[in-house]
């Protein structure tokens, strides 16, 4: 450790390394809760021997160099937000916090696009950005905490991703240290044909090849009207029917929001619409949306709903500031939580809803609510079961969840469209992969031969 930390003060300031247990144990986990782990998966959490605040490309790279030199691991760490645990410290190793690395370097009015370091916090990017009459078309529920680096990461999606895409996609250009301690650059242009796209190696894949510590990403004027709907429908398929006649008709909101849940009302299901932009394109989107929507069903909800949606979006976020332990607890109460985010053709989604609403009933967990984000291809449940004091929940809870992704494989469908793999998930890479899986795998092993660079994480080898 004395040498680590020797040879790591070599590179970057002593105040920029910590061995503090506290905050090391912070450092460790992210946002998945204990009770969404299943009990036969156990994780072994282990404490990193430290954790690096590095200020540049270049102290990243010879950070790196000197991880591969030890054989020692590096986890990358941005917010800590991540729910499937991709941050977690699966190996004793560095923890490569970036977020002193937050600058913002350029905003590129004419080029619609900001270039930024990997550890600026999301909510400061668009704070910087609305400045300028400019917004960062990422918004997930994340945004207070969520790094620039951690987004493009697990390429997860926003609030607003039915116009401006999931993170990836508006990544334009990127900067990395890849696992060798090569810097891998990528040109900051919308469009290129000259092989295959090296950005991708960094969008979604959870720092397993590299450390994203620079992005150029898409920028968007500021909408010069935004307007907000809550509708009501008698049933789940009624407005999945809704829906999808509101797709068909060409129409492609910036938000919505779907869903059955029984805190909410104990009938029916609720859907909050918005679209934003130009007056006169929202004003025609919106009349046209309601057109489809009250002729197949909906009914007008009080505005005041939808605009109390969009204000609190961003709550539970707030809320895991002020305690990230609580988050990792969850659980320990007796009551256990879960969800599934699956991506199916549209066809396929009454369908698998049906069958898991049986896989669920028998396994004695109750579902919350099930519900679409952004398109309706994008399908929810949100699960949760109590613990009567014979220990067995939190294995139904689970049993339940993996039957659940299992299924939406089968169908044709993605276990996760939003959230990323971790450790969480990694069980499932093989099937939904398959050969794709070994691919990955020789890649990471080219790149990594010694295998540093966040290693147990998505199904990848550990």
């Amino acid at each position: 450790m004395k040498t680590l930390v020797e040879r790591l003060a070599s590179i970057t300031s002593a105040q920029s390394i910590t061995t503090d247990p506290a905050l090391l144990n912070t450092l460790s986990w992210d946002a998945l809760s204990e009770g969404r782990v299943h009990p036969l998966r156990s994780i072994d959490i282990n404490s990193p021997a430290c954790a690096v605040f590095p200020g540049s490309v270049n102290e990243v790279r010879r950070i790196v160099l000197l991880a591969n030199e030890l054989k020692i691991s590096i986890i990358p760490y941005g917010g800590g937000s991540g729910l499937m645990g991709a941050a977690l410290s699966v190996k004793p190793g560095i923890v490569l916090d970036l977020r002193r690395m937050n600058q913002t370097i350029e905003i590129d009015i004419e080029a619609r696009s900001a270039r930024v370091q990997a550890g600026i916090v999301l909510e400061a990017l668009e704070q910087r950005l609305n400045e300028q009459n400019f917004i960062l078309g990422h918004d997930p529920w994340t945004l207070p905490v969520a790094t620039v680096g951690g987004a493009i990461s697990t390429n997860s999606v926003g609030y607003r991703a039915g116009v401006y895409g999931s993170m990836g996609e508006q990544v334009l250009g990127l900067e990395a240290v890849m696992a060798n301690g090569e810097i891998l650059r990528k040109r900051a242009v919308p469009r290129s044909s000259t092989g295959p796209d090296l950005r991708l190696l960094l969008v979604g894949g959870e720092g397993c090849f590299g450390i994203v510590t620079e992005a150029t990403l898409r920028i968007f004027p500021k909408p010069e009207k935004r307007v907000l709907r809550a509708l009501f429908f008698e049933s789940f398929e009624s407005g999945f029917d809704a829906i999808q006649k509101l797709f068909a008709a060409g129409l492609q909101p910036a938000l919505l929001d779907f869903g059955d849940d029984d805190e909410k009302n104990e009938q029916g299901a609720v859907l909050y619409l918005g679209f934003e932009g130009a007056v006169e394109i929202v004003a025609a989107e919106d009349r046209l949306a309601t057109d489809v929507l009250l002729r197949n069903g909906g009914k007008h909800l009080p505005t005041v709903e939808a605009e109390t949606f969009w204000h609190n979006r961003h709550a539970i976020a707030r809320r895991f500031l002020a305690n990230r332990s609580q988050r990792r607890n969850l659980g320990r109460d007796g009551i256990y939580r879960d969800w599934i985010h699956v991506a199916l053709p549209a066809s396929k989604v009454l369908a698998f809803r049906r069958a898991a609403m049986v896989i669920i009933e028998q396994h004695g967990v109750d579902l919350h609510e099930s519900g679409l984000w952004i398109q309706p291809e994008l399908f929810s449940m949100r699960l949760g079961i109590e613990d009567h004091g014979e220990n067995q929940a939190q294995m139904a809870l689970q049993q339940t969840v993996d039957e659940l992704l299992g299924l939406a494989q089968d169908m044709s469908g993605s276990m996760e469209y939003t959230h990323g793999v971790g450790v969480k998930l990694a069980p499932f890479m093989s099937k939904e992969h398959g050969y794709g899986l070994e691919v990955m795998s020789s890649i990471k092993k080219m790149l990594d031969p010694n295998n540093i660079m966040n290693p147990g994480k998505m199904g990848l080898p550990s």
